[in-house]
């Protein structure tokens, strides 16, 4: 009886210790999570930072987080979409954060993250910091909606009846079906996994033999509708293979786009999102008569090529595309034109000749996929009077013996034919090499960029204005003020001043040294 009392004695003191324990620990609790500020937001994306991402991913299941750099305009572009993405799963009562890294303040997360583009994308799950899903090929703020959604939910709509089948169909230029008998199969699985990976076109998945008889299809299968071309493209898996993520998600892509792409400011993020590396662009103005039957040609040969290169038009005629012409190399007379590029660097290779058939091009594309077609680095011809006027004429294959050189200074124009800009000082520069003319230790230059590739500088607009000390270490100066005639003035007599006390500096070092 003794030994009975002693343990409900032991039995009353240890409840009693743990309930004490317990109520400390949950007002321990309590106090760290009433010390945790609430994390800042901006338009409702969290503000988040190298002190507060823990709080970030304990307080929310999904989080989303855009590394953005304020100087990348791909980045600005994203934010805005972001933002509107945002605002719709506010709306919603979605259970998804958004936040924002702010790149140039935050470098041990970009660090930690491995982050080396800009805008990218990390998704967090259940509070997991180790092992983020990298988000890909998301571009608009429905975009990325639909992939937090397919990533939490259902990847694909579920058509039962014909009417319901019809309508999906009718909603979107391009809508992509999977046909399967049994919609918890393997195959259906895979279809709803590459369904995450293409967020930007509807899904749907169907096991009505109605429909199976409707569109002819006799097997478990992938098919897209599309309001061009072909209406209606089937999924061939490789002979004896089982239907895998990765060639069907590639096959979603590719035939999502047209044969031939127009570029635009939308479509060229599509062409990027595909996976395929080799671009052929046709530059050519679509107001001449000659236009129907080069793109004929040019679309002809892109149907043997489907797959392997991505065919683009490019309106030389249409304003907006000044840049893409610039960064070719496309002069008014070297319309029409044919480019290859590989877009993992930017080596670029050009058609020879000047017509553009089925033929020529079908011949470029064999050669350059063999190996066989050479690099193309743009140059004008050296005109012979080149350097008998006040302003000397650069072109790419004599720039750099000019510019970097030991006893001239060399002050340069960097313009583009088409930019209004460069027409308008054009008078001025010219009135500058006159000014300068007598200087034998400086020169007046201009080169037409468009026309001539110079991979020693960087020139993203126009006009661009770059100064060339005499210097054996290959220096540039970026020249940043006024594009007047004053202002050059200026910055040259400055740098002349500057050089002289230099070398004044010098002479005395050297007496110095004689003395010495």
């Amino acid at each position: 009886m003794r030994f009975l009392l002693l343990a409900l004695l032991l039995t009353a003191v240890i409840s009693t210790i743990a309930a004490e324990l317990s109520t400390k620990d949950k007002k321990a609790k309590a106090g760290r999570k009433a010390a945790l500020q609430k994390i800042k937001e901006d338009n409702g994306i969290l503000v988040i930072t190298k002190e507060n991402l823990d709080q970030a991913l304990s307080e929310n299941n999904v989080l989303l987080l855009q590394f953005h750099a304020p100087l990348s305009g791909a980045s600005h572009e994203l934010l805005s979409e972001f933002r509107e993405a945002a605002e719709h799963l506010k709306k919603e009562n979605y259970a998804a954060a958004l936040g924002l890294v702010d790149v140039p303040t935050q470098k041990e997360l970009v660090q930690e993250f491995n982050v080396q583009d800009y805008p990218t994308l990390k998704y967090f799950v259940n509070g997991d910091r180790r092992s983020p899903l990298n988000c890909t090929g998301v571009r608009t703020g429905s975009a990325i909606v639909t992939w937090l959604k397919r990533r939490t939910g259902v990847s694909a709509d579920l058509l039962t009846t014909l009417p319901q089948l019809h309508t999906f169909i009718d909603s979107g230029d391009v809508v992509v079906i999977g046909f399967f008998k049994d919609v918890k199969s393997k195959g259906t699985e895979t279809f709803y996994e590459a369904a995450k990976d293409v967020p930007d076109l509807p899904f749907g998945v169907t096991s009505n033999v109605k429909h199976f008889a409707k569109y002819n299809i006799t097997r478990d299968t992938v098919a897209l509708f599309r309001k061009f071309e072909e209406r209606q493209v089937v999924y061939e898996p490789a002979d004896g293979h089982e239907m895998q993520k990765n060639p069907l998600v590639k096959f979603i892509k590719v035939n999502a786009l047209p044969s031939v792409t127009e570029y635009n400011h939308v479509n060229s993020r599509k062409t990027f999102d595909v996976g395929i590396d080799s671009h052929l662009l046709l530059f050519t103005d679509k107001t001449v008569e000659q236009f129907d039957a080069v793109y004929k040609a040019f679309h002809t040969t892109a149907a043997d090529f489907k797959g392997q290169i991505i065919f683009i038009l490019v309106d030389s005629s249409d304003t907006r595309n000044g840049r893409i012409r610039e960064f070719f190399h496309i002069r008014d007379l070297d319309i029409p034109a044919v480019r290859m590029i590989n877009v993992t660097g930017t080596v670029t290779y050009r058609m020879e000749g000047d017509r553009v058939t089925a033929q020529t091009v079908g011949a470029f594309c064999r050669a350059y996929l063999t190996g066989m077609a050479k690099t193309y680095q743009s140059s004008e011809e050296l005109a012979d009077d080149w350097n008998t006027h006040p302003v000397k004429v650069l072109v790419g294959r004599n720039f750099e013996e000019v510019v970097f050189n030991s006893t001239r200074d060399v002050f340069v124009l960097f313009c583009a034919p088409w930019a209004e800009r460069c027409k308008d000082i054009h008078s001025l520069w010219d009135q500058l090499g006159m000014k300068y003319s007598a200087l034998e230790s400086l020169v007046i230059a201009k080169i037409d960029i468009t026309a001539n590739e110079v991979d020693s500088v960087m020139v993203d607009q126009f006009p661009n204005v770059k100064y060339f000390p005499a210097d054996e270490h290959r220096k540039i100066q970026h020249y940043t003020a006024a594009h007047t005639l004053q202002a050059w003035s200026q910055f040259l007599d400055k740098e002349e001043e500057m050089k002289k006390l230099r070398h004044g500096s010098d002479v005395a070092d050297e007496e110095t040294k004689d003395e010495l």
